[in-house]
Order: structure tokens, then C-alpha cells, then sequence
């Protein structure tokens, strides 16, 4: 017979639950960090163990996964690895599902959580670059250069010469002057990303518990139609010859873009479901829809085209 509490059999599982989330997150992150081109997966995963345990057993057990896992990053990797962690993980696994349990809708808890981490960000870059007295524009910069520099060589060892390295040098120089533009929509893409993942999982894994969140569909999933106009305005705003107003404008595109692409893939979802496609031909699809450059402007086109073809509705057939 057991001589515990009903209260400490709670407790002990909450805490379990906790220490099992910390370790959890830590793992995902710091392969992340470890492993930057396969890690990028697990650090789009990382946020997760800390966004169940807020919904399943509390706040203190999610703030114990969020605080734990950072304190193993700062020990393992340095602060500003730690502070990378809160910054990407810690805003989407507490303040998402917050804003969830409240019965905001998952667009809804997209847009705060991502508008409230880069407010995060932003204060966090100008308040290091004042403390500190470095300038992290020309740091991102030099590390942009430099990572692309990298990618040269590597092309110069496999035996890339000629006309070919010089033409090579040209995109990558070419590149690098578009990322140092375009870092910050590229940030808030990330962001976007990593979020929405986050509550897939949230809604696939809080479905087969007693949740009621109001997380919604996403086939259904609909811009709002003022966000076209926006669209048309930064377009002729890139006419201008000034780079301070085209490189906003050319940021604030690229989220629009990435905005439409996400209601193309919310058409092309609703399709999937109405002709029953096989489970193993939607993920073929899905990867095919991310990692191909045309298809990433075709599927966006789809959705900024739903707005006057409304591909979800069903047409009335006519009567013969």
C-alpha cells in the first residue's frame, strides 16, 4: 500500500514530467547548435517539451524545463547560446500555448507569440550592442561574408576553376549583399517557422487529451484581404532609388510572400483532404513544396490568388 498523498503523486509526476522536458529540450538545442545543418530540425522541436508541460501539468512545470534547459546551454555552450535559447525557445513554449488556454485561436497565437519574440530580440540587440559597444549589424554582416567565403573554398577545393569560380564568386557576392539585407524578414520567417511547428505538434499531441484549445483547422486558414494592398504598396515602394525605404519594403515583401505561401499550403492541405491522398504522398508533397524554389512561388501564387478564385469553396454544379 502506498503511503503518498494523492497531492504528492501529483507532484512527483509533474516533477518527472519536468526533468524529463528539461533534458528533452536541452538535447534538441544543443544538437541545434552542434550540428547546424541537420540540427536545424531538432531546434525547430526544442520549444515543444517545454509547451506541453505548460499545458498538461502548469506554468512551474514549463518555467523548470525553460530555466533547467537554458542553464545547460549556458553552461555547455556560453551565455549568448543560453540567451539564442530563451530568445527562440522560451517566448514560443510559455507565452503560445498562454495565449492558447485563453482561447485565442492558433493564427491568432502565431502572430502574438512571433510579434512579441522579435519585440524580444530587438530590445535584446540594441541593449548588447549599448552595453557592450559592438556593432552587431557589422558583425552579422562579417559573419555573412564570411560563412560565404567558406562555401568558395569549398567549391575551389572540389575543383570548381575559371570562368565557373569567377561566375561562382559573383552569386555568392551577390547573396551576401541580399542577406545582409533581408536578415531581419529571414529572422522573422524563422520564427514563423519554428511557431508554427510547435503547434502542429501542440494540436496533434493536446487532441487525444481533455483540451479544448480553439487552435483551429489550418486548410482553413485565410490572409486578411487589406494584406493584398500592402502587397501592391511595397511593390511600387522598391521603384524608389533609396536603399532606407526599398530595403524595409524588400523585408516587408518577403514576410508577405511568406504569408501567402502559408494560405497556398492551407489550399493545397484542404485538396489533400477532399481526394484522400495516402499519408506517404502528402509528406513527399509537403517536403517537395519546401525544398523547391518554384514550387515555393507557385504554391504562394496559389494564395494570393485564393482570394479572388477561392479555390476551398465548392462551385454549384448547373443543372443540365
Amino acid at each position: 500500500m502506498s503511503l503518498k498523498s494523492p497531492a504528492d503523486r501529483y507532484l512527483h509526476v509533474r516533477l518527472k514530467a519536468s526533468l524529463l522536458g528539461a533534458v528533452g529540450s536541452f538535447v534538441l538545442f544543443a544538437a541545434y547548435l552542434a550540428v547546424p545543418p541537420l540540427g536545424i530540425f531538432s531546434g525547430i522541436l526544442a520549444p515543444f517539451p517545454a509547451a506541453y508541460n505548460r499545458l498538461v501539468h502548469g506554468r512551474i512545470a514549463s518555467l523548470i524545463v525553460i530555466l533547467a534547459a537554458a542553464t545547460g546551454i549556458t553552461a555547455l555552450f556560453g551565455i549568448f547560446a543560453g540567451g539564442l535559447y530563451l530568445g527562440m525557445c522560451g517566448m514560443i513554449s510559455f507565452f503560445m500555448p498562454e495565449l492558447l488556454l485563453r482561447g485565442i485561436s492558433g493564427s491568432r497565437a502565431l502572430f502574438w507569440t512571433t510579434a512579441a519574440n522579435l519585440l524580444i530580440f530587438t530590445a535584446g540587440f540594441i541593449a548588447y550592442s549599448t552595453v557592450s559597444g559592438i556593432n552587431l549589424q557589422l558583425v552579422i554582416s562579417k559573419e555573412i561574408t564570411y560563412f560565404l567565403k567558406q562555401e568558395i573554398t569549398i567549391y575551389e577545393m572540389g575543383g570548381v576553376t575559371g570562368e565557373e569560380l569567377e561566375l561562382l564568386k559573383h552569386a555568392m557576392s551577390t547573396a551576401a549583399e541580399l542577406l545582409q539585407r533581408l536578415y531581419p524578414a529571414l529572422v522573422t520567417a524563422m520564427l514563423v517557422v519554428i511557431a508554427g511547428c510547435n503547434l502542429i505538434l501542440v494540436r496533434k499531441t493536446t487532441d487525444k487529451i481533455a483540451l479544448n484549445l480553439a487552435i483551429g483547422d489550418f486548410s482553413t486558414f485565410r490572409n486578411p484581404d487589406l494584406l493584398v494592398w500592402i502587397l501592391i504598396a511595397t511593390g511600387f515602394t522598391l521603384l524608389l532609388p533609396t536603399s532606407l525605404v526599398t530595403t524595409p519594403a524588400l523585408n516587408i515583401l518577403l514576410i508577405i510572400a511568406m504569408l501567402y505561401f502559408f494560405q497556398g499550403m492551407a489550399v493545397v492541405s484542404a485538396m489533400i483532404t477532399k481526394h484522400s491522398i495516402p499519408a506517404l504522398v502528402r509528406i513527399l508533397l509537403y517536403i517537395l513544396f519546401v525544398f523547391q524554389p518554384y514550387l515555393l512561388g507557385l504554391v504562394a501564387g496559389i494564395g494570393l490568388f485564393d482570394l479572388w478564385v477561392d479555390f476551398r469553396t465548392p462551385k454549384p454544379q448547373e443543372n443540365l
